[in-house]
């Protein structure tokens, strides 16, 4: 079997940035501060929500990791991410032991379909709901609501306790400051805090909350959802229940809980040989490659520099316009039905079927 692949361009543009500020969030977590030369602030104008993807060579090995902006658009010499520490995680366990202020990493520049933007007019309702590193974006959303709209937000956060809490103290400064127009639901797995609930985010809590507020849900703007798979899936099917709309909820996987082999095994993967043709930056290039290997593990064996991020369909850096031909996409948490239909496919998570394909990044 062959399969052709016609590659149009549209590359990750990464720029050298100094590291200002490192300091504990949490015990768990870092807050990075990246400093932005005035020349190279056009190219990091992002939305609150939105996220930066990151590549650097840990013992002579690439990787790249993606991670939400927590701080404003508003402040345009600096931009703020929270890297937290994960057993055995490679980049996490590099900024505990050896990152330090001065250091330079390669950024790519913001992107991200998860975001807020304000709109004119009279004042709207927005609710989010976000568990353990899953406040980073929201936190970014939460700030821009206040300071630079007159829109009101609910914000529901999980977390195992108060000291492992990201933005504990911030948020609840902004709680006091903006009282009016911001309310707080904490919930926490491992400490029984009067005033707060004991446990994992509770779908039937979120919903008589927002009805003891007099909250509309038909009147809510957009939904931001933000934590592990089973909190996007468990929220989301909730606020369907309700009649919301599915096109304002929005939402963003941090963790996913299916294994890479879970994903293999779960699905019909074709065996044999494909010819793959890239047309890459005005260039041809023809690879020969297993079809039961991921497109962009082939693609990037061979040596070609396409955009990526997380390899696990979670972010949106793969994405591509299918303009020709069919994958199998295994697995997808970024893309909604429509999108789909339309022909977008994350690379990362594809395995060539026909036998001529063609990838289009410049649609996207």
């Amino acid at each position: 079997m062959w399969a052709i692949i016609y590659i149009y361009s549209n590359m990750q543009k990464f720029h050298s940035l100094v590291i200002k500020e490192i300091s504990k969030a949490t015990p768990k977590a870092y807050s990075l501060v990246f400093y932005i030369p005035s020349e190279m602030r056009k190219s990091f104008v992002f939305k609150s929500g939105q996220y930066i993807t990151i590549k650097h060579s840990i013992d002579d090995k690439e990787i790249r990791r993606c991670y939400s902006i927590s701080s404003v658009p508003s402040k345009t010499d600096t931009f703020e991410i929270i890297v937290k520490c994960v057993q055995g995680g490679v980049f996490s366990q590099y900024v505990e032991q050896k990152l330090k202020i001065g250091d330079t990493l390669e950024i790519a520049e913001p992107e991200g379909n998860f975001y807020y933007e304000e709109t004119a007019g009279s004042s709207k309702n927005f609710v989010a709901v976000a568990a353990g590193s899953g406040i980073t974006p929201i936190f970014s959303i939460i700030q821009s609501i206040l300071t630079h709209s007159n829109d009101n937000i609910v914000l529901f956060y999980g977390n195992k306790s108060v000291e492992q809490t990201i933005f504990h103290n911030e948020i609840l400064e902004l709680s006091e400051n903006f009282g009016n127009r911001f309310k707080i639901i904490r919930f926490y797995t491992e400490e029984n805090i009067d005033g707060h609930h004991f446990g994992r985010i509770n779908q039937k809590v979120i919903l008589d909350t927002l009805l003891k507020n007099h909250i509309d849900l038909s009147n809510i703007e957009k939904f931001y959802v933000c934590g592990p798979e089973d909190l996007i899936s468990s929220t989301t099917s909730s606020f369907l229940s309700q009649n919301i709309k599915k096109e304002n909820i929005l939402h963003e996987l941090f963790y996913s809980q299916q294994s890479p082999e879970q994903i293999i095994n779960s699905s019909s993967i074709i065996a044999g040989e494909t010819v793959v043709k890239l047309i890459l930056d005005g260039d041809e290039s023809m690879i020969k490659v297993n079809k039961n290997v991921l497109l962009l593990d082939s693609i990037l064996d061979a040596g070609f520099d396409i955009p990526y991020s997380c390899q696990n369909a979670i972010c949106s850096a793969c994405l591509c316009m299918l303009t020709k031909g069919q994958v199998n996409m295994v697995k997808n948490e970024v893309l909604s039905e429509e999108e789909i239909r339309d022909g977008k496919i994350v690379v990362c998570q594809s395995y060539p079927v026909s036998d001529e394909i063609e990838l289009n990044y410049d649609k996207i």
